[in-house]
């Protein structure tokens, strides 16, 4: 396999989209300073899932063309699908035990039942079976369980599985007509938006029929995943074609696409046209321009890519165990819905908050970059990648 250039863009990019996600489940816990309900931008910040999943699509067209290009091998299928394995699976497993950890100290301490019901569904012994092989996000739940960010790693893998056979496709429609993928995600985008999320039941409350936005999770997770997967495949044949580079290799329209990105989240528009801008923001950052690389070269935001994935799966174990130390301190059930532990403190001691948590965050996702991610990674790709 030819090996690309990387494109250090994206990477920081992804890192942005880490701690974004980080924010949006730190901020359920900021009191005045950022209500939910009332901070659209944040509260849209679910999105950056979709960032993700547009992202990896790209990626592996990008990183696996020369391995499906011809066709289907089944040696190099086995090897992408062992490095897919590699780059997940461990971390996946590290932090689900870290939240049983979570779940026995409750037991132990006998404060499991203090916790609000979605957080006592979300340690739910059944769900543990299909958090292991990835189908926590097919319905067999109604609720995110254990480490609940994980439910992406399931739409992921299974659009890993599909992925070289997407492949084929594209390739026999002819990589030219990108327009024919991105018609097919915007459909989907726009099927998910406006019929299954009127169709999906939340933690312990009935279906919403009036519900519009691509945040399904527990039921249809998956199809949530591999139409942003597709979406980033269209991605990159249009990157293939230098003949746009000019037009979207551009800071100024990078600035654009950023703007109407906020803008789209802020005046609450239909979420498919905000993950569409997300795609072509993608588009423009993996082209590059002057002022995009000077931007995305700043070392921290080249760090956080890094960490990126190690950010987003343990930010949650990491709130979760603020949430359980505030739980351990009551003498009865907490009956709110979100807790808002902070709400009493002045906003610059929330701010505060909130960047020693981002602090903390980082510095935990680089611990487990070095230590646990990198470390296992090598060790299956060598150990069953031949």
């Amino acid at each position: 396999m030819t090996t690309m250039p990387y494109l250090n863009n994206l990477t920081a990019f992804r890192g942005i989209a880490a701690i974004l996600v980080a924010l949006l489940h730190f901020h359920f816990f900021l009191g005045p300073v950022m209500p939910y309900g009332r901070a659209n931008v944040i509260d849209n910040l679910y999105l950056m899932v979709d960032l993700f999943f547009i992202l990896s699509g790209f990626i592996m067209c990008y990183v696996y063309e020369d391995s499906f290009i011809i066709g289907i091998k089944k040696k190099k299928y086995k090897n992408f699908m062992v490095a897919r394995l590699a780059r997940i699976y461990p971390l996946h497993i590290f932090t689900l035990l870290a939240e049983v950890g979570i779940f026995l100290f409750l037991i132990v301490v006998g404060k499991l039942e203090f916790l609000p019901l979605p957080s006592q569904n979300m340690y739910n012994l059944n769900a543990i079976p299909t958090n292991l092989v990835f189908m926590h996000t097919m319905g067999f739940h109604d609720f995110v369980s254990w480490n609940s960010p994980s439910w992406s790693l399931g739409a992921e893998w299974w659009a890993y599985v599909l992925f070289p056979f997407l492949f084929v496709v594209f390739k026999k429609l002819n990589f030219k007509n990108w327009f024919i993928g991105m018609g097919i995600a915007l459909v989907g985008w726009l099927c998910i938006e406006f019929i299954l999320a009127t169709m999906e039941p939340f933690m312990h409350f009935p279906s919403d029929p009036n519900k519009r936005s691509l945040d399904v999770i527990w039921h249809f997770g998956t199809i949530r995943g591999i139409i942003g997967f597709i979406a980033g495949m269209s991605i990159w044949q249009i990157f293939r074609e230098s003949r746009f580079k000019k037009l979207f290799g551009n800071g100024w329209v990078f600035s654009v696409l950023t703007v109407l990105a906020l803008l789209s989240m802020h005046l609450k528009w239909y979420n498919t046209i905000t993950v569409i801008i997300f795609a072509f923001m993608i588009l423009s950052s993996a082209y590059g321009s002057k002022n995009i690389d000077r931007f995305f070269a700043v070392k921290i935001l080249k760090k956080l890519g890094d960490w990126s994935f190690s950010i987003y799966l343990w930010h949650m174990v990491l709130i979760n165990i603020i949430l359980v130390s505030f739980v351990y301190q009551k003498e009865e059930p907490v009956k709110a819905f979100l807790l808002r532990p902070f709400q009493h403190e002045s906003p610059v001691m929330i701010i505060l908050m909130l960047v020693v948590f981002l602090g903390i965050t980082s510095f935990v996702g680089w611990l487990s970059f070095k230590y646990i991610e990198t470390p296992t990674r090598k060790w299956i790709r060598r150990k069953f990648a031949k």
